[in-house]
């Protein structure tokens, strides 16, 4: 099993406190798992977006003084970011349906349209006029 470390911000988790679950090992011995395998197995339901913390520069993670940024991951097969031999995940909630496709996250959700009625209202004195909706 791989430990997956992750906080949500969003749900005021920190990252000095973050939640633990464990998933499969990857398939591919001597690799991260991939963004897709992550999401498959993580265990909070909705649609996410997901940061990995990272060394600055590639392969310095276990360097005294070593600098580490959180590096966005979207494609699926993309191996995730590793720190110290760690996986740890700073994830943002997009929303609480469960699809995994990423182009929504980037696509303007349709707004629903009022449809054309009128409303009838009075103005005190027995007249009444259309006020559109």
């Amino acid at each position: 099993m791989t430990t997956i470390r992750y906080f949500i911000p969003e749900d005021g988790d920190t990252e000095d406190h973050p939640n633990i679950y464990l998933m499969p090992k990857p398939t591919q011995s001597g690799f991260s798992p991939r963004l897709g395998d992550i999401k498959d197995s993580f265990p909070a339901p909705g649609n996410y977006h997901f940061r990995f913390k990272s060394p600055l520069i590639p392969g310095t993670d276990r360097e005294k003084g070593a600098i580490s940024v959180w590096m966005d991951c979207v494609d699926n097969d993309q191996h995730v970011g590793v720190w110290r031999n760690t996986i740890f995940a700073k994830v943002t909630r997009i929303n609480m349906d469960d699809y995994d496709d990423d182009a929504d996250f980037a696509r303007p959700r349709s707004v629903p349209t009022r449809t054309a009625s009128s409303h009838n209202h009075s103005n005190g004195n027995g007249i009444h006029h259309s006020v559109p909706a």
